[in-house]
């Protein structure tokens, strides 16, 4: 067990390393298939969603919606945690984070308890990618694995 263990983290820490520089770019643009469905047109469930990088009122943000028309969430670039981490975060007023995965692929997560320190419990995770593939591959144990070996 400790051995699956360690080369899973040695697998994620990789996939980091080699995901986005710290510095998003418009290559963030386009449909990402999601591994749990979210609240879509008319409140039914989607597994696609559109992401649109770019500049709102003087902030790089990430835009988010089920649909070209649909109003979208936005998440704000966090300059000083990415370049602590060495990948593009972002963040919204709702608590979520959206963190890159790999030059295709997001993970978007909330605490559990916004004020704890310990990234290990989440009310709310999901895994967003432009290759149909990885969503399949992932589970929620991997997003959790992945987030962890990151804010360490």
């Amino acid at each position: 067990m400790k051995t699956l263990l360690t080369c899973l983290i040695i697998a994620l820490t990789s996939s980091v390393l080699f995901s986005q520089s710290e510095i998003p770019t418009e290559a963030i643009n386009g449909t990402y298939h999601l591994l749990e469905a979210e609240k879509g047109i008319g409140n039914k469930p989607t597994k696609s969603k559109l992401f649109q990088y770019g500049e709102f009122a003087g902030d790089k943000v990430l835009a988010i919606a089920a649909c070209a028309q649909c109003m979208p969430a936005i998440y704000k670039y966090q300059k000083e945690e990415s370049k602590e981490l060495g990948i593009p975060v972002f963040y919204n007023d709702y608590g979520l984070f959206v963190i890159t995965y790999d030059n295709e692929s997001f993970v978007m997560v909330k605490a559990a308890d916004a004020d704890s320190e310990d990234w290990t419990d989440f009310s709310y995770s999901n895994f967003y990618s432009k290759n149909e593939a990885k969503v399949i591959a992932m589970t929620q144990q991997k997003i959790k694995a992945f987030v962890v070996a990151v804010s360490e």
